[in-house]
């Protein structure tokens, strides 16, 4: 029988700058003993509501999970220091500090969440020790590109993105300008922050609407400029590291996380054919499943056939449809 729904507690943690951090504690009615406590990872221009079918299929499994609005997005305001991996790096470390000192854990991060867990492992190796495993999915080891590829479709979308991330750097006031003239309905609206964070995170279309557009250029060329840190010290999660691409993705190309594994042998890896960027929202049974396979206790390491680095499926083949 499944476990019955569970509560949504909000949360407030202090950055080190002093930003309040939105956060979100989804803890099961019956928690399955020995379980390790999931932690998932927003990626840019979204919220902590992208994991909100993941946390429903999670939390029905006995685990407890967090989710938070990362920096400049969603119910948490950019706050007073520069928006950089690092920064937000550090901004998951004072979430696991505060709201998870203790116990097992289990990570998992899409996009520019990936990144900040490749950070975060880099920075702090603290937490280390009680980390189960660890899911990247859209994982990159190069900073941002523009172009997504060489087809002529990839040189139009790329011509799009750079207008528009020129347009952000050199009038971000003029952007802000027509922002507040869009409907609310509209993704790229601009509104006054709210007071009070609701009783959960935004939805999804609404994880920049409280964000000036100086903030999303100053994230932009972070990500464009960012140099990722040596990725082997991921290598001693060994095969409970898990990553997982899009195999038309066409924001971090699956060729991007292939150089990534490439540098990880021990590491899973797993391309989901006919499946763009919105991996987590594209699958999100698929990819809880594979969570929950980490937050079980680990199981003595057996290392995977060096050709098969595939992670086993146990859904039905429809799933990756």
């Amino acid at each position: 029988m499944r476990n019955p729904p569970s509560a949504t507690e909000v949360l407030s943690v202090s950055a080190a700058d002093g930003t309040r951090l939105s956060a979100y504690r989804d803890t099961p009615a019956r928690p399955c003993p020995g379980g390790a406590t999931v932690v998932l990872v927003h990626g840019a221009s979204v919220t902590a509501d992208l994991w909100r079918v993941h946390a429903r299929h999670l939390t029905s499994l006995g685990l407890t999970v967090m989710r938070y609005d990362q920096r400049a997005h969603g119910h948490t305001p950019c706050g007073q220091a520069p928006l950089t991996i690092r920064q937000l790096a550090d901004d998951l470390h004072q979430i696991l500090t505060h709201v998870v000192p203790a116990g097992p854990l289990v990570l998992a991060g899409h996009s520019l969440g990936a990144l900040v867990l490749q950070e975060l492992s880099a920075l702090h190796p603290q937490h280390q020790a009680r980390i189960w495993g660890m899911v990247l999915l859209s994982a990159s080891a190069r900073g941002a590109t523009v172009l997504p590829g060489r087809d002529p479709r990839a040189w139009l979308l790329a011509a799009g993105r750079s207008l528009a991330a020129l347009a952000c750097t050199r009038a971000p006031r003029t952007v802000d300008f027509l922002r507040r003239r869009l409907p609310t309905t509209h993704p790229y609206s601009l509104a006054p922050h709210p007071d009070r964070p609701a009783d959960g995170p935004p939805r999804c279309r609404h994880g920049i609407r409280h964000t000036h557009t100086r903030d999303l250029a100053d994230l932009w060329q972070c990500l464009r400029r960012y140099q990722p840190r040596d990725a082997t010290v991921l290598n001693q999660f060994g095969e409970r590291l898990l990553l997982m691409a899009g195999a038309d993705d066409r924001h971090i190309p699956a060729a991007h996380t292939k150089q990534l594994a490439a540098q990880l042998p021990a590491a899973r890896l797993e391309i989901l054919p006919r499946t763009t960027h919105a991996l987590p929202i594209r699958h999100p049974a698929l990819i809880s499943d594979r969570i929950a396979r980490l937050a079980a206790e680990p199981s003595p390491h057996h290392p995977p056939h060096p050709q098969d680095r595939s992670f086993p499926n146990s859904l039905p083949s429809g799933q990756f449809h």
